[in-house]
C-alpha cells in the first residue's frame, strides 16, 4: 500500500486524535483551575459568519475569512513550521528529529500565543498540536497531510463557534 492510500485510510483516526488532544488539554487545564478563554476575535468571527448573507461586504469578508482559516493559514503555517523548521533540518541529521520537532512546535505555539493574550495552558495545547503535526508529517512524509489535518482542526473550531454557547 503506498503512503497516500495509507494516509487517506487512517486520516479520520489521526484527525479525531488531534481534536481529542485539544479537548484533553482543555480538560486538564480546568483540573488546574485554568479557564482557556476564546480568542478575543471569536465573537467578531461569529458575528461575521452569521451575517455573511446580509450584505456583499459581509459575504466577501466571510469568504476571505473561511479561505484564510481553512486554506491559506494551514498551508502557510505547515510549510513554515513543518517543512522549513522541522523537515528541512532533518535531512542533515534525522537523529535530531525530536529536537527539530520540539523547536518547530515551540515556535508554532509561540507564534499563536503571542498573537493573543492567552493563559500558559494555551501555549501547551498549541505546542502539543505542533508535535502531533510533526509526527504526522514524519509518518506520511507528505506536507499536504499535515495541511489537511490543520485545516480540519480549524474547521472543527469554526463549527464549534456555533455549537458552544457564548
Amino acid at each position: 500500500m503506498n503512503r497516500i492510500a495509507y494516509t487517506l485510510k487512517r486520516w479520520p483516526i489521526i484527525a479525531a486524535l488531534t481534536i481529542g488532544l485539544c479537548f484533553l488539554t482543555q480538560t486538564v487545564a480546568k483540573w488546574f483551575g485554568i479557564d482557556l478563554p476564546d480568542q478575543q476575535n471569536v465573537e467578531v468571527v461569529r458575528r461575521m459568519l452569521v451575517h455573511a448573507f446580509d450584505s456583499a461586504r459581509y459575504f466577501w469578508a466571510s469568504a476571505f475569512l473561511v479561505a484564510q482559516v481553512l486554506v491559506i493559514m494551514p498551508a502557510l503555517e505547515e510549510f513554515i513550521f513543518r517543512w522549513l523548521i522541522f523537515k528541512l533540518p532533518c535531512r542533515f541529521g534525522s537523529r535530531f528529529a525530536l529536537i527539530f520537532a520540539i523547536v518547530s512546535s515551540a515556535l508554532f505555539a509561540a507564534a499563536h500565543y503571542l498573537a493573543q493574550p492567552w493563559p500558559d495552558a494555551a501555549f501547551l495545547a498549541l505546542f502539543f498540536f505542533g508535535l502531533a503535526q510533526c509526527w504526522l508529517y514524519r509518518k506520511t512524509e507528505r506536507l499536504w497531510c499535515s495541511m489537511l489535518n490543520h485545516a480540519m482542526f480549524n474547521l472543527t473550531n469554526l463549527i464549534l463557534l456555533f455549537l458552544i454557547p457564548q
